[in-house]
């Protein structure tokens, strides 16, 4: 399948509208290189079905595509029990429930939740387009006032600012969805809610008894999070900068800093960033977007995001096609006309002196390849670091990520201008270089002339070791 070259990646969410086969095949033809499903809005068993329908369909293509699974967390969500959606109005009074069993308008599923909530206090719900204020509390039923009202539907989820809720990280849903998917070869679970480093460490260790080569992306959502940013970064494999919880969370006028900080915090520990929420919401109703999305995707692609995640917009949207096709066409013009992504951060990265040789070796190939105009960077890689390091420098030329392992393959779709190409493992270094540059010319990447930079490690196969680099002319 020929494949779109955007440096920034594509991410789309899986819904009722595009689980058949066929759809999916289309909007991977249409620019995406990973899919999410929600574990918060899948059942179970639906949840592997459509796992295993993914791995299917990117195994039939032969192409590299991470499969990322969103686990619910701690992050607290409406329950209806008669009704899919009620509608609420301004002054309206309302009855929140904690525990199933007693009768509601609505439901919260926290345990003594309503010890938590006093008069006054507000309950978001659906990233705070519809608001609540407490009025009192009755038992186990917490009476709130509809300070604006909508929409609510099943599953909507729910924000209690300056409420610290204590939850266990994994809860018992989230180990039930990594023991149902983990088998599969899932590349990246994307943990919701986190409130701290030791969070991610818990998920590492749940994981890792299953599973050591399972990725992990922390969703940063929540104000305890930002304060924990670095050490959430160093823990976790890749960052998610969840607009929607985070806007509520904070506020929205913070949020535009905010999602700069966060990008700037994953790629000083070479981790990639993803943005996420309402980046092309109006296209959920309309073929096209609004002005102002352009420029958010713009935006977001200059801050130095690594991927840009479309949630609702495609899970339920009418136009979820013409969705991604929108966006990378959007990814496509800013990149052709900002050919290397200038910013501060980039600025300050090259003025680094790095005591870590892998990094060293990382930053001089890129100052290489800039300095003779080579057509690419060939990075033999097992784990996926050596990539992950070159792409810290957002080089002007194609980042050819070589590796023998298939769960690295599909990782590295979602880090910025790496291409994954899968090959036999060659533990001598001599013959590794000459049948890497060749692979990348069967496949169309570099021609007959074409200079190139290659990285690898000796002794070859181990991680961690790059240590050489060479300029290299493609016959």
């Amino acid at each position: 399948m020929k494949r779109h070259m955007n440096r920034t990646k594509i991410i789309c969410s899986l819904g009722p509208k595009i689980e058949e086969p066929e759809t999916i095949v289309k909007l991977i033809e249409a620019g995406v290189n990973a899919i999410r499903i929600s574990g918060a809005h899948y059942p179970l068993e639906k949840l592997v079905e459509l796992v295993l329908r993914v791995k299917e369909i990117k195994s039939d293509l032969n192409i590299p595509l991470a499969i990322l699974v969103d686990l619910p967390g701690t992050k607290l969500r409406v329950k209806l029990f008669e009704k899919e959606e009620i509608e609420v109005k301004e002054s309206q009074k309302i009855i929140i429930a904690t525990e199933e069993s007693v009768e509601a308008d609505l439901w919260i599923l926290y345990k003594n939740l309503h010890e938590y909530l006093k008069p006054g206090h507000p309950v978001l719900i659906d990233d705070g387009r519809i608001r609540l204020n407490v009025v009192r509390n009755v038992g186990k039923k917490i009476e709130c006032e509809v300070m604006i009202g909508g929409s609510i539907k099943n599953g909507h989820g729910v924000n209690i600012p300056e409420t610290d809720l204590p939850g266990e990280v994994p809860t018992k849903q989230d180990r039930e969805i990594i023991e149902a998917c983990v088998n599969y070869e899932i590349d990246y679970f994307c943990v919701s809610f986190v409130k701290s480093s030791r969070e991610i460490r818990n998920m590492r260790k749940f994981i890792n008894s299953f599973d050591e080569n399972t990725g992990i992306l922390a969703k940063i959502e929540t104000k305890k999070a930002l304060d924990d940013l670095d050490q959430i970064c160093k823990e976790s494999d890749g960052i998610i900068v969840a607009r929607g919880d985070l806007a509520v969370e904070t506020s929205m006028e913070e949020l535009p800093v905010i999602q700069k900080k966060v990008i700037e915090a994953a790629a000083a520990f070479g981790k990639p960033a993803i943005v996420a929420t309402e980046i092309l919401k109006s296209m959920m109703e309309n073929p096209y977007p609004s002005r102002a999305e352009v420029m958010d995707v713009a935006n977001a692609i200059l801050d130095g995001a690594d991927a840009l995640l479309l949630t609702a917009e495609t899970a339920v949207g009418k136009y979820p096609i013409e969705t991604v096709e929108t966006m990378r066409r959007i990814i496509e013009n800013v990149e052709n006309h900002v050919s290397q992504i200038k910013s501060s951060l980039l600025q300050r990265h090259l003025q680094e002196v790095h005591d870590d040789l892998s990094q060293a070796i990382a930053k001089s190939s890129f100052e290489i390849a800039q300095e003779i105009g080579a057509k690419a960077i060939i990075t033999s890689t097992a784990s996926g670091s050596t990539a992950r390091r070159v792409s810290y420098y957002r080089p002007n030329c194609l980042i050819l990520a070589t590796t023998p392992r298939e769960r690295t393959y599909h990782q590295l779709s979602i880090v910025w201008g790496v291409v994954p190409i899968l090959m036999p493992e060659i533990l001598d270094v001599d013959l590794m270089i000459p049948v890497a540059v060749e692979k990348a010319k069967q496949l169309g990447y570099v021609e007959s002339s074409d200079v190139v930079v290659v990285t690898a490690g000796m002794p070859a196969g181990v991680t961690g070791t790059t240590n050489l680099i060479k300029a290299h002319v493609v016959e």
